[in-house]
């Protein structure tokens, strides 16, 4: 077994693509962008906001890809 190349994915190299899910356009407000504090809170309230939306899109789609496995390992 060769651990210097680096292993593909379970379903091939496009399963890193299709699962990929972009950061939200605010990320670039947290480099700094706000100046006051009221800025920077409003700011990294907002990513979360959005980074908390894209971790639940990624687990429901997660939940669909499992649900999917089981049901073709079962059939």
């Amino acid at each position: 077994m060769d651990f210097s190349s680096p292993s593909s994915p379970p379903n091939g190299p496009n399963f890193i693509a299709q699962s990929h899910i972009p950061l939200p356009p605010r990320m670039s407000m947290i480099l700094g962008l706000a100046t006051s504090p009221q800025d920077r809170l409003s700011s990294f309230t907002a990513t979360v906001t959005e980074l908390t939306k894209t971790v639940k899109q990624g687990m429901a789609q997660q939940q669909q890809f499992l649900a999917a496995r089981d049901n073709a390992n079962s059939q």
